[in-house]
């Protein structure tokens, strides 16, 4: 008895995370064109892999942030260096932070060079991936998904 319903939960779990958007593993998927093809997940966020200098990191796509940034400890581990102190505004209020240059930035199929990295202190887990980078990119949001293109310039 326990079994069947074990195995009707895991049934309908797998019904839900397949088909319903955003509540499985966000997906990446590069079309013929190099595209970058991805879904939102549960919480309606857009997470793609990438890399830092060639540290791995999580991005999270953030069109509302100017920069991409990392926190203090990814930035260390990047060898980000030759920080400049600042003040921004942010969601969240002003914040005190560094901004410091990036050899490499890689995401999907693209990679971007030399660019300014926002360091925040309590950032978190993720990477941000900021317009910096992105208004470089066609970017095309709908139903729970976001393809991002080389721009045509």
């Amino acid at each position: 008895m326990v079994l069947t319903w074990l195995m009707i939960f895991g049934a309908m779990y797998w019904v839900v995370v397949t088909f319903v958007p955003g509540m499985g593993t966000p997906k990446i998927r590069l079309d013929a064109q190099g595209n970058l093809d991805l879904r939102a997940d549960r919480s309606g966020n857009y997470l793609v892999p990438g890399s830092i200098n060639g540290v791995p990191v999580t991005f999270l796509v953030d069109t509302g942030a100017s920069t991409v940034s990392v926190s203090s400890e990814m930035a260390k581990q990047m060898g980000l260096v030759g920080c400049m102190p600042t003040n921004s505004s942010t969601a969240n209020g002003a914040v005190s932070h560094c901004t410091s240059a990036a050899r490499t930035v890689t995401f999907g199929n693209f990679e971007a060079l030399n660019v300014q990295v926002g360091v925040l202190p309590n950032l978190g887990s993720h990477a941000l991936l900021g317009m910096n980078v992105l208004r470089a990119m066609n970017l095309s949001q709908k139903d729970g998904r976001l393809v991002i293109s080389k721009s045509g310039d």
